[in-house]
């Protein structure tokens, strides 16, 4: 009877606090966009990639890259190669020259040749070494540092290797950055594309983690960030030091957004917005899904102590339903379908971005890994704290 007491009020809980979010993710869903900026209006902005052992995705990305809709002369593509031991440098040399060599045409070029050359309509992309590791500045923090040290505009634009911006990209989170002289940094969901079961299940999995993230935003809660699609104002990086003067975490994106969002002159806006969506490729295997989810879970443990009251209840939300089975199964099933009907009506407002609902297909499997990792992490956080990365332990 104790234990059946404990599942039904936790995972009760729970479930009316996923309502609450869910509603939260609606309203948010419904703010007003920014209005359109005009190509002269638009600031110059440094696109940031940091790269590891990335010779795989690195082409697909910097294609999407180069075809945003942004003025030619006022994006450049900063790459940061963090010691790759594969082929990376030599494919962003590869560009590096490409679109050097036509930055300079251009710049040679009469009006009639640039309206007839549309290869001369490429930003152009700078290929960034990076240092030796030093104290905290490390793994991807260090790259991220490298490139913004060699870069002069104001407007930091962020994503990762692995992911392919749509064209609109680029101008939407700017616009929404511009919208405010106060707003320091902005944050935004990312897609999982490709097909198949475990692909839909990490297209669920990103897209219930971010959606609780921008729902909590709006309520002004403590929230992430997910470092694969972000904008800062340089003025509001340099204002809390940069990643040289921030402490070391594995979640450097989440450390930054902390940081911008607690100064006292910047704040911090998670819009919930189809159009500054950015898409990334989905983990070839579940164990790589797991030792990712591990290392988020890590990064968030330096959240204010109010959410860790919710990390606690979500981890007995997924932990007890388990053991209920075997203990009270039908109080079990009870509380679980006012879980799952919280979590897809949260899953309804997320994935209304994009067109992506038909995911919702695999929602059944996407419980099983969801109440695997939940249920799991604390107790491997706890006797296995250290962080595998790129083929470093962190």
């Amino acid at each position: 009877m104790t234990f059946t007491i404990l599942l039904v009020l936790t995972t009760g809980v729970y479930a009316v606090m996923m309502a609450g979010v869910a509603l939260a993710a609606w309203r948010a869903s419904q703010q007003p966009r920014p209005d359109p900026l005009g190509d002269d209006a638009l600031p110059r902005v440094a696109v940031l990639v940091a790269v590891r052992d990335e010779e795989q995705t690195i082409r697909r990305c910097l294609d999407a890259l180069l075809a945003q809709d942004y003025p030619r002369e006022r994006l450049t593509i900063y790459v940061a190669n963090d010691h790759s031991s594969d082929r990376t440098a030599d494919l962003i040399e590869e560009y590096e020259a490409r679109t050097v060599h036509r930055a300079s045409i251009t710049d040679r070029a009469a009006p009639d040749d640039l309206a007839r050359g549309e290869a001369l309509s490429e930003p152009r992309v700078v290929a960034v070494p990076v240092g030796a590791p030093n104290g905290h500045l490390r793994g991807k923090a260090n790259a991220l540092h490298c490139a913004i040290g060699v870069s002069c505009e104001e407007v930091l634009l962020v994503t990762d290797a692995d992911c392919a911006p749509p064209s609109y990209w680029a101008r939407r989170m700017v616009e929404y950055l511009m919208e405010k002289r106060t707003r320091g940094a902005i944050a935004a969901q990312s897609i999982v594309e490709g097909q198949g079961l475990f692909a839909s299940v990490q297209a669920l999995d990103w897209s219930f983690l971010l959606t609780s993230a921008s729902a909590l935003a709006y309520l002004d809660l403590d929230s992430t960030a997910m470092g694969n699609n972000m904008a800062l104002r340089r003025s509001a990086y340099e204002a809390v030091g940069g990643y040289a003067g921030l402490p070391f975490s594995v979640t450097e994106d989440y450390e930054l957004w902390r940081y911008i969002r607690r100064h006292p002159n910047f704040e911090t806006h998670f819009p919930s917005d189809g159009r500054t969506l950015n898409r990334t490729l989905p983990l070839a295997r579940l164990r790589d899904l797991y030792m990712q989810r591990r290392r988020w879970a890590r990064g968030g443990l330096r959240a204010k102590p109010g959410l860790h009251v919710a990390y606690v209840l979500t981890h007995l939300a997924h932990l007890l339903p388990l053991i209920g089975f075997f203990v009270a199964p039908l109080a079990t099933l009870a509380v679980l379908g006012a879980k799952w009907t919280a979590e897809i009506t949260l899953l309804w407002v997320g994935l209304a971005q994009g067109g992506r609902r038909r995911r919702l297909w695999a929602f059944p499997v996407f419980q099983l890994v969801l109440h695997g990792y939940m249920s799991t992490l604390p107790y491997v956080l706890l006797f296995f704290p250290r962080i595998a990365w790129k083929g470093r332990t962190l």
